[in-house]
């Protein structure tokens, strides 16, 4: 259910994808990090999107995967939503086991039970969590930091690729911040320090995925 990973950037016309609705399913509460991180994300990829979050009452992924089907089905039947993503981490595992393979098939299974038309439904897990394509290019968070610490010299970052079932990117952001990394409130800030996407799609497959889809019902 996922897709190649192209990198272009296609020229988007607001006036054939202004009536495109998409719901999103995540991880989190209403304005919990997901939510402003990928709702800002994909709105700059594609203004024209109208992009709709039912809460699943969840704060974690196995919750969201018990309620995904219905959640879904709220979206595409009451909230006319013409497409579905659901994005989730990989790590942390809470309980189980860093499996994308895994976590797929039972996302699948909820939303079969739930009568579901999986052709509308994006599946894309985030591999290993939402800061691992947050540093994989260095401007960003170069430039949040500078910006925190002014009138202060600050290091360049060096842009990150952990592997896939590493848990280690919020202690990267902190060791590079010299201090505790608050997800909540910063992972916003330094995502709107992003000047390049494509340049984050070219070094992180899972970004990739979900910018190809915007891409995709963008164009």
């Amino acid at each position: 259910m996922e897709n190649k990973i192209l990198c272009g950037k296609p020229i988007h016309n607001e006036q054939t994808v202004a009536h495109m609705k998409l719901g999103l399913i995540l991880e989190c509460p209403r304005q919990g990090t997901d939510h402003q991180v990928y709702e800002y994300v994909i709105k700059k990829l594609c203004p024209a999107i109208e992009v709709v979050v039912v809460p699943s009452g969840s704060t974690n992924k196995p919750g969201m995967i018990a309620k995904c089907g219905e959640v879904a089905r709220t979206l595409i039947e009451a909230e006319n939503c013409d497409k579905v993503a659901i994005l989730w981490d990989l790590i942390p595992v809470w309980g189980g086991t860093a499996c994308r393979k895994e976590d797929v098939e039972a996302i699948t299974t909820n939303l079969n039970a739930a009568h579901v038309d999986l052709t509308k439904v994006k599946l894309i897990c985030i591999e290993p969590e939402l800061e691992g394509w947050l540093i994989v290019e260095g401007t960003a968070l170069t430039k949040y930091k500078t910006a925190i610490c002014h009138p202060h010299p600050v290091k360049k970052f060096k842009g990150v690729k952990l592997s896939e079932r590493c848990n280690d990117a919020k202690k990267t952001v902190s060791k590079y911040l010299e201090r505790r990394y608050n997800d909540i409130t910063e992972a916003i800030r330094i995502t709107k320090n992003i000047d390049d996407f494509d340049k984050i799609a070219r070094k992180h497959e899972s970004f990739a995925r979900l910018k190809t889809f915007i891409d995709e019902i963008c164009s």
